[in-house]
């Protein structure tokens, strides 16, 4: 079955006066209907670039420069959101893709009710004023807000409040799929895990298929059905996020998963040394400079994601049996 979203060659950076410095490099990437699929990794991996570049909301100096994304939608259109003019995405986004942003519980207009930023967006896409009221309120029931809160502004409202008032608003429309970027930063662990609850409920109720964009290995073990684990601007592994956390591949995986305590007492190891800056990539494989496992070819070849089976990607030379068999 084709995938709902289908990412090839997507690249994305910086421009600067003379040249553009790469921050997403040739990402490839399925996301299936229904799923839930998690992208992690360290700050600065390149994981809210990719999400702006899916959106389309990428800012200068940002800027996206090439690839293809398709958007295959249930009633069997599809478009690429890279060919599509900014009319066309107007009337795509939020009706069939929605985005709640990184720092979403202060994305809120501090001016205006909660109730006409959310039907704001509904009468724009051609609801009238009573539909955009019910429509609202049902947003608000689906993250278990009362009506009551349509009259209030964002500053009477918690945290958690505020942030479920934006997951409404990005389901408003009911769209086909869902990019949520730091979801969870800034929530004590009991709201985190409320949230975290209510976007599942969504995407059950709804059929949405969300892409949750976290560097928080716990959020994608409590929510995600598969993880696309990032390094510097390249996926590093994908596969079923229970097999990525019982058998991570990529040495990359290990120790990010190495470094979640399990129990109490536990000495946890952080990864050594720090992401390197998209202005200073290393040659071949990024990941090298920091590898226990870094071999002859890793310092002048960068690997391939390749398929171990149907389930399971992984970008390392550990696993590409052409380089092994050179060495």
């Amino acid at each position: 079955m084709p995938a709902l979203l289908q990412i090839r060659g997507l690249s994305a950076g910086l421009q600067g006066r003379r040249s553009v410095t790469q921050v997403v490099s040739e990402v490839d990437l399925d996301v299936q209907a229904g799923e839930i699929l998690g992208v992690v990794g360290e700050s600065g991996c390149g994981k809210s670039t990719l999400a702006a570049a899916i959106m389309r909301l990428l800012a200068p100096p940002q800027v996206l420069q090439s690839g293809a994304m398709i958007l295959r939608l249930p009633d069997g259109k599809s478009f690429d959101l890279l060919e599509l003019s900014d009319r066309d995405l107007r009337h795509l986004r939020w009706r069939h893709f929605s985005y709640i942003p990184q720092g979403s519980m202060n994305s809120l207009n501090p001016v205006l009710r909660v109730g006409r930023q959310m039907m704001d967006t509904l009468i724009q896409h051609g609801l009238s004023s009573d539909e955009a009221v019910a429509r609202s309120i049902e947003a608000l029931e689906l993250v278990n807000l009362e009506p009551r809160l349509l009259e209030s502004y964002p500053h009477e409202l918690s945290g958690g409040m505020r942030q479920r008032v934006i997951i409404a608003a990005a389901v408003s429309l009911q769209p086909a799929l869902i990019v949520a970027d730091e979801l969870t930063t800034a929530l004590d662990v009991v709201t985190q895990r409320q949230i975290l609850q209510e976007l599942a409920s969504i995407r059950d109720e709804l059929g949405a298929t969300i892409i949750l964009i976290t560097h928080d290995m716990g959020v994608v073990a409590q929510i995600a059905d598969r993880v696309a684990v990032m390094y510097a601007g390249k996926i590093a592994e994908l596969g079923a996020v229970n097999d990525i956390f019982e058998a991570p591949r990529h040495p990359y995986s290990q120790g990010l998963i190495g470094s979640i305590p399990r129990e109490s007492g536990q000495r946890v190891e952080g990864l050594p040394g720090e992401a390197p800056s998209p202005w200073n990539y290393p040659s071949g494989c990024r990941f090298h400079p920091r590898c226990p496992k870094v071999f002859a070819p890793c310092g002048e070849q960068a690997p391939l994601l390749l398929a171990q089976d149907s389930e399971r990607w992984t970008a390392c030379h550990l696993y590409d049996a052409e380089v092994a068999a050179d060495v």
